[in-house]
């Protein structure tokens, strides 16, 4: 390209560059238009949306006089058509409604606001017509004007940041971000445009505002991953700001820098994207000791799950939890919509899809009714805006509605319904359970899929292209699943298909196969792909495989105590039965340590050696002893690792060495008490010894020195919150994140209500095929 072309094809992007207002629809743009006018003028405002609004699209109050505020009426108008200039006869037919709201005491101001383009000689005719009629102070906004404000304004970008995706990319992007940063904007910027301000997302920035931290809970499709693309992208307008898209708590660890303390964190499915990933709940409970650092260095942190994965982990995190977590005041739930919320996000993402005129002509008739389902999930509407996802879609209200309520169903039939060779991409994806990266994948992984699907490693990857954007995306190098729901689509076709089983048996990740499988006649984990009794000695050779590294033995010892059917455990302990002397990280408390799981379940078996055993009931009596850890008292299997007179000579120690000692360790627990932490969690352990001592039967003596401990115990929680409230009052944050927070309304309008309405009420898709 010559340096004249590449000049010719660059534009400038200054306050007055354009945004495509023309495309955003009309309620959307009424919105906009209403927080332009609450920032502007620092007063509330008030929406009508019926058709027949007697002239007011926005009521707001404008201070006036000593006694009573008069009242300004803003009127929008859009239009689809993106060369369109305003004519002063547009205003005719709402000159009518001007001289009955002048009447009322409603026009004192009148404010006539339109995406349309406005030339001066049209202005000046318009305010005249205005003034006549009795408008005291009359406007008229064109495009130009609300681009202007829109573009000097960082919180009108934070209370409507869908307007990111109107424009350019280099709008928002310079030098100033990291290379992490930009890939993060990249990725998401072309589904800002489509992005609805929820409830949930004034929330999580309220708690990242307040506390620094927030976690955001929701079924999948929830829109958990767009909230937190969105407001990292706010984040990231902050030019001291970096953010930092991670993937793992591991890489929070090694992307913290004490030194930098402005760093905002978004890490989306923190616990594991399909199932639970044991081995993520492991690391956060060492990390979340950093992330509480980290957080009162200035740092801030967004996370994501799926519910039924984070309730799963929170059970195993116990105390170890984050506070903020734990009583839940940084958990925001994501998924209760209102039905303006779920009407506008199917309208930006059929408007905004890759759908011709002629379907969404189609569809538009039932749009309302699809809206409206109970279940309805942001992450299926964009599905319905792709004809990748709908090509087998009948534009029927029934198979529309149906579309909705059962998403899961129709992804495994649109998986299903593609071509052989974008399957065999799709496979080769899911047996990388961290990515596929072309340039640093597993061989025999990649062999094994090349081998089920008869397309060479080669051809595979060509499909990536033709895949990104609606099954797949690129992430670095990485090529992952546009969503996780993709995953779970997999999961389903390949339970119904033995012969691919085998062959991911074969060849899939350790990783993968640890994380996100089961075997028949083990306990249930939802989403876990079930390998069958078929495939149990092909899986125990995997198995026996499993490197020799902390990290996975961890995860393999797990997989032993809770994923393996009896016949599974029996086969590789006898075929390999040095694994079990293998080394893996510590778990706290002993009662989730999965080695001590895997020991006692070897040990019921007859397969665990006399010194594997005595070390294990070392352990567990240290524990007891010495860290008041008395979280496997209530497990049978665990406590058979213990000879009967040791766990006599347990009890005993209990008592006779443990309860004299209890009121000088909760003197030192006091005084070493993390103030970040619920101030009854640092008695926890402490507190469950003692239940335990009195299950087991104690004399009157014992009896009253445990009432002592629990007198001393209530009295040091109350001291510990008297020495919280006083640090929390004069601690003072001087972090300034108030660039994500929207703004909040601290006064109602007291404007008279509008007339009755009486024609019907306009449909918000009214314009989704123009």
């Amino acid at each position: 390209m010559s340096a004249e072309a590449e000049l010719k094809g660059r534009r400038a992007h200054g306050p007055w560059g354009d945004l495509a207002l023309h495309t955003i629809g009309w309620r959307a743009f009424q919105d906009l238009c209403s927080q332009v006018c609450e920032v502007v003028l620092g007063r509330p405002v008030e929406i009508f949306r019926e058709a027949n609004d007697g002239g007011q699209d926005a009521v707001f109050l404008i201070p006036s006089g000593p006694t009573a505020p008069s009242i300004g009426t803003v009127q929008c108008k859009h239009t689809s058509d993106a060369g369109k200039a305003l004519k002063v006869s547009d205003l005719t037919a709402e000159l009518g409604n001007v001289e009955e709201l002048v009447k009322a005491g409603q026009a004192d101001t009148y404010i006539f606001m339109t995406n349309m383009s406005v030339d001066a000689p049209v202005v000046v005719a318009a305010r005249t017509k205005l003034r006549a009629l009795g408008v005291r102070k009359a406007h008229v906004f064109g495009r130009q004007h609300i681009i202007r404000v829109i573009r000097s304004s960082t919180r009108l970008l934070a209370l409507v940041p869908q307007v990111y995706g109107l424009g350019d990319l280099t709008a928002i992007i310079d030098e100033r971000l990291s290379e992490q940063s930009r890939a993060l904007l990249d990725s998401w910027i072309p589904k800002l445009r489509t992005y609805v301000p929820t409830k949930a997302h004034r929330d999580a920035v309220n708690a990242i505002s307040k506390h620094g931290v927030v976690l955001l809970l929701g079924n999948p499709s929830s829109g958990k991953s767009a909230i937190g693309a969105i407001v990292s992208t706010i984040a990231s307008e902050n030019a001291d700001n970096t953010v930092l898209a991670l993937t793992s708590p591991r890489d929070f660890e090694a992307g913290w820098n004490p030194n930098d303390p402005r760093r905002f964190f978004w890490i989306d499915d923190a616990f594991g994207s399909n199932v639970l990933r044991d081995d993520y709940v492991q690391d956060w409970a060492s990390a979340f000791l950093k992330l509480r650092a980290a957080v009162a260095h200035g740092n801030r942190f967004l996370l994501t799950s799926r519910k039924h994965i984070y309730e799963a982990a929170k059970r195993r995190l116990g105390q170890r939890n984050l506070p903020q977590f734990a009583d839940e005041s940084a958990v925001v739930g994501v998924g209760e919509l209102t039905i303006d919320e779920k009407t506008q996000i199917l309208y930006n993402h059929v408007n905004f899809g890759t759908q011709t005129q002629s379907w969404r002509s189609s569809v538009k008739p039932h749009l309302e009714a699809v809206a409206a389902v109970p279940g309805f999930l942001p992450g299926i509407a964009e599905r319905m805006g792709d004809p990748n996802f709908t090509k087998s879609l009948a534009p029927r209200e029934s198979a529309l509605v149906q579309f909705m309520k059962e998403p899961r169903e129709h992804l495994v039939d649109t998986v299903n319904a593609l071509d052989d060779h974008l399957q065999a991409a799709l496979i080769l994806v899911y047996v990388h359970q961290a990515g596929f990266d072309p340039n640093d994948h597993d061989p025999s992984a990649a062999q094994a899929v090349a081998e089920l699907t008869g397309f060479t490693l080669t051809r595979i990857q060509d499909c990536f292209a033709e895949l990104k954007g609606s099954f797949l995306k690129l992430s670095g190098s990485k090529w992952t699943f546009a969503h996780p729901t993709i995953s779970d689509a997999l999961t389903e076709i390949l339970r119904q298909k033995p012969h691919m089983m085998a062959a991911l048996i074969r060849g899939a990740t350790i990783d993968t196969i640890l994380s996100s499988f089961t075997c028949e006649g083990s306990s249930l984990i939802r989403d876990a792909l079930v390998i069958p009794t078929s495939l149990d000695d092909a899986l125990v050779g995997r198995l026996g495989r499993t490197p020799n590294e902390l990290h996975r033995n961890w995860m393999l010892f797990l997989f032993l105590a809770y994923r393996t059917s009896d016949a599974v455990f029996t086969k590789l302990i006898t075929s390999s039965p040095e694994l079990l002397r293998r080394s893996c990280w510590p778990t706290e408390p002993i009662g989730n340590d999965p080695r001590v799981a895997t020991y006692a379940r070897a040990h019921r078996f007859n397969l665990l050696p006399d010194d594997l055993c005595l070390e294990a009931a070392d352990e567990l009596e240290s524990a007891a002893l010495k860290n008041f850890d008395a979280s496997f008292f209530g497990e049978d299997d665990k406590l058979a690792l213990i000879p009967p007179l040791r766990l006599i000579g347990l009890g005993v120690g209990l008592r006779t060495a443990v309860l004299p000692s209890l009121e000088e360790r909760i003197d030192e627990i006091t005084a070493d008490a993390d103030l970040d932490e619920e101030p009854d969690s640092h008695f926890e352990k402490l507190l469950g010894v003692l239940d335990h001592v009195e299950a087991m039967g104690v004399d009157d003596d014992a009896a009253a020195l445990i009432g002592n401990v629990r007198e001393q115990v209530k009295r040091s929680v109350k001291a510990i919150e008297e020495r919280k409230r006083e640090r929390d009052e004069e601690a003072e944050d001087t972090t300034d994140w108030t660039h994500i927070v929207t703004q909040k309304k601290d006064e109602k309008s007291t404007a008279a209500p509008p007339p009755p309405p009486t024609a019907t009420k306009r449909s918000v898709f009214d314009d989704v095929d123009k």
